[in-house]
Parts: C-alpha cells; structure tokens; sequence
C-alpha cells in the first residue's frame, strides 16, 4: 500500500512539475513574441499616448532612414517624456532611428550638429540634410520636421490680394499671420498674387486661395483662375455669409455657388458658444477628412448647395455638414433686429453643406501623357481660418489638410497640441471600502479557494 501511496505521491508530483514547466514556457514565449513585435493599446479619450494616423502612415513610408540625436542631460527626468514620443515613431517605421546624447559628455557630436543648448532634437536624413528642434519636442514639430528633410520639392501657395481678402501678414483677430506660419512650417513658400496685373499666374504655384474676397472679380481675372484650373491648377476660395453676389458667379461654373444666407445653430448658444457661429462634426468621405474626428467652429457662415455638371466634366461632393437643427438665415433685417427664427419656404434647413470640392476634368496632360485634373474648393467661412479662430477645434487641422489634399501632399499633417491632462480617479467611500476588502481579505481567500479546490480534486481521484 505504502509502495501505491508513493508511486502516486511522484506520479503527480511529476505532472505538477510538467505543468509548471510547461505554463514557464509559455510566458517565456508570449513575453518573447511580444517583445519582438512592441505593440501598445491606449485607451485615453484623448489618444495622448499614439500617433496621429497620418503621422504613422508617414513614419511606416519613409524612403530612407533617418535619424534624431535628442542631446538631453543623462537624467532620467529629463528624458522620460521625449522617450515615450520617440519610441512611438520607432515603433511606427522600421527607417527611423533615435539615440540620447549628453552634450556635456559628448561636446564633438554637439559641436558638430551646432547645438547650444540642451534638449535639442537633430534630425539627420540623407546627404547630411538635417533639421533642429530646439523649443520643445511634440509630434507637430517633430513630423513637420520629418517633412522637411524628406521632401524633395518645395510647392508654393499664393494668396489672391486686391479685393478685400484677408491678409496673410496681419496678426491681429482677422488677419491671417497664423495660417501664413503654419504653411511655411511644412515646407511650403507663401505669397501673395495679384490677379489682375497682367502677367503669368507663377509656375511654382500648386494652390492659389482667395480668403475672403469683399468685391467680386474682374472678367480677366476669373480667366486667368478658369485658365489655372483648366491646366490642371488648385483653387481654394473661403467666403462668408450674404456674400452669394460677388462669390457666386465665378464659383456656380464649378457647382459650387454658395447660398445667400448665413447659419443659425441653436446648440451652439446652449452650449454657450455663439448662434452664429455653428458647430460641424459631421464630415463626408473623402480623403480631407480621412480619421478626421475634431470639432470644427465656423464663425459666420454661409451654406453651398454642392452641384456636378457631368457634361462640363465637373464632379462635386460635400466635405463638412452642419447638424439637422440648423439652418440658413436669409433674411438680413431679422438678423439685425436679433429676433431670428426659421422660417418654412425661405429659409434653409439644416443639415447644410458648409465646405465642398469639385474635381474638374480637364484636356491638358501632365509630363507623363496623363489628363491633368483641376480642383476648386470652397470652404464657406473665411473667419474660420483667422488667427481668432484657427486654433479653436480642429480649424487649423482642416485648413491644412485642405490644402495639403490639393497640393497632392496629403503626407503632409497638422496635429492639434495635445495636453497631459490630468485624469484622477475618484472613489465614493463604498468604492474605497471595497478596494480595500478585495486587497486585505479578497486575494487570500482566493488562494484558500484554489487550495481547497485542489485538494479535493485530489482526494476524489485518489
């Protein structure tokens, strides 16, 4: 008997043994699989922890590697921060690479790559071409600067003057400064145009916007854009409410004359923003607004009732949509008298078209003998793209990717500042007595539980 007792005894022992081997050996494999391959979820509502998509899709298609010496005091404090972004790009591309560097220990490499001060961020690519980030790391700067190494053309942006529009060097609440600084951020060379002097529209210029015209154009300039966009050019034109008169007949041949009206949301009041200036989230499909999910604010808007013209080669589609709840005031005296109410049969009802796009067909052909494809974009709101309001929402990320989708750069991103916000987690007093039940009394009476369960598995077994 006490020979039985004992064969058993090493019989199970031996099958514990086994299973501990075998439950090590599969943690040794799932840590080994995972560590090959560094994969994270974030689960913050703000997504603070990731990459934008767009950033990601740029990092995962670099055409070279490249590069970035973070020369940061050997101090774990210091580089915790710039740590976490940087790893987030390696782990998005296999061609980007990163090290620390403490210029205090390494003065030659400092030296070499003219930094001055700590925490400053080099990027190397190709042939020497590099890029410094010396005021502070965050994904805007960092892949705005990725940008800049890898690009291999300079495309320019010219903005219309001569009818009121807004002013690309003016910094006060209706200028346009921001949105001048934003472009040159990514690589692009801004300028003004003056259409109706007589000469060529400039052969670098890949997008010509017109922010706000108050008076309507001559005949030789809307030539000189029909002629523009006829050889395969981009025009992006911002208007604003009750402007239908002097915005309209050159822009109705593109499908895309905008209403005579300006839109009331309601929602927007009660969620004490302005009535006037409308709340859209609600975007189409379309490239723009690919993972595109941000608010997006338009101070005094007008709406656009996006028409294609097949026989004029035309093709248009609505870009961002206000809600169902909104609608376009057409009476101006209403509005002024501050009584304004939707009213059946001459008003507007929402949802509303508030910036659209139409792709024209054209017969000029690129070097490669394909049909160039002319763009005309109407966004109908120039206030939205003002230094007031560019950094309100997601405004400034829609206006760059407008442009970025008609110079054909959509690699090209702009990405909201996120902020560490803090996020406590806080207890009622029943919430905190049951933590600490679960910590104090919870695990070991689960492990009494799994003890006893073991043991009388065994006994009926045995």
């Amino acid at each position: 008997m006490a020979l039985v007792t004992g064969r058993r005894a090493l019989y199970y022992g031996g099958g514990m043994t086994a299973y501990m081997f075998v439950v090590v050996g599969l943690f040794g494999l799932v840590n080994f699989i995972s560590y090959m391959n560094p994969k994270q979820l974030d689960l913050t509502a703000s997504r603070k922890n990731s990459l934008s998509p767009q950033t990601a899709r740029l990092v995962g298609r670099l055409p070279y590697e490249l590069r970035v010496y973070a020369f940061v005091k050997d101090a774990e404090n210091l580089r915790a921060a710039p740590r976490r972004l940087l790893q987030l790009y390696e782990n998005a591309g296999d061609r980007f690479k990163w090290e620390f560097v403490d210029p205090d220990k390494k003065p030659g490499l400092a030296r070499e790559y003219a930094v001055t001060q700590y925490n400053t961020f080099v990027l190397v690519g190709r042939e020497g071409k590099k890029e410094a980030i010396a005021d502070g790391l965050g994904e805007e700067k960092m892949t705005n600067a990725i940008i800049r190494i890898i690009s291999t053309k300079e495309h320019a942006v010219y903005f219309a003057k001569g009818h009121g529009e807004r002013d690309i060097n003016d910094r006060d609440a209706a200028g346009y400064d921001e949105i001048r600084t934003a472009l040159k951020n990514q690589n692009y060379k801004v300028g003004e145009l003056e259409l109706f002097l007589n000469a060529p529209v400039p052969e670098n210029a890949a997008v010509i916007v017109l922010a706000g015209p108050q008076k309507d154009l001559l005949d030789s300039e809307k030539k000189k854009l029909d002629d523009f966009v006829r050889d395969g050019g981009r025009v992006l034109f911002l208007t604003g409410s009750f402007s239908a008169n002097h915005a309209g007949p050159w822009l109705e041949k593109y499908g895309l004359r905008p209403d005579n009206d300006i839109i009331v949301d309601g929602a927007s009041k009660l969620m004490g923003g302005n009535a006037l200036a409308p709340m859209v989230t609600a975007y189409e499909e379309h490239p723009v607004t690919k993972d595109f999910r941000l608010m997006t604010f338009f101070p005094l808007a007008c709406s656009v009732a996006p028409k294609s013209d097949a026989e004029h080669g035309v093709s248009t589609l609505g870009l961002a949509k206000t809600r169902p709840d909104t609608w376009g005031e057409t009476d101006e005296a209403e509005l002024k008298s501050g009584k304004v109410q939707f009213d059946q049969g001459k008003d507007f009802q929402g949802p509303l078209t508030i910036a659209a796009m139409s792709d024209v067909t054209t017969t000029a052909m690129d070097k490669e003998g394909k049909p160039k494809k002319g763009v005309v974009a109407l966004v109908c709101d120039s206030e939205f793209a003002s230094n007031a309001y560019l950094n309100v929402g997601g405004n400034k990320d829609l206006f760059m990717n407008i442009v970025n989708h008609l110079a054909s750069e959509e690699d090209r991103v702009t990405i909201s500042s996120r902020t560490a916000d803090s996020e406590p987690l806080i207890l009622t007093a029943r919430q905190i007595s049951g933590v600490a039940a679960a910590s104090v009394a919870g695990l070991p009476l689960a492990v009494l539980f799994v003890g006893l369960w073991v043991t009388i598995r065994r006994r009926r077994s045995g």
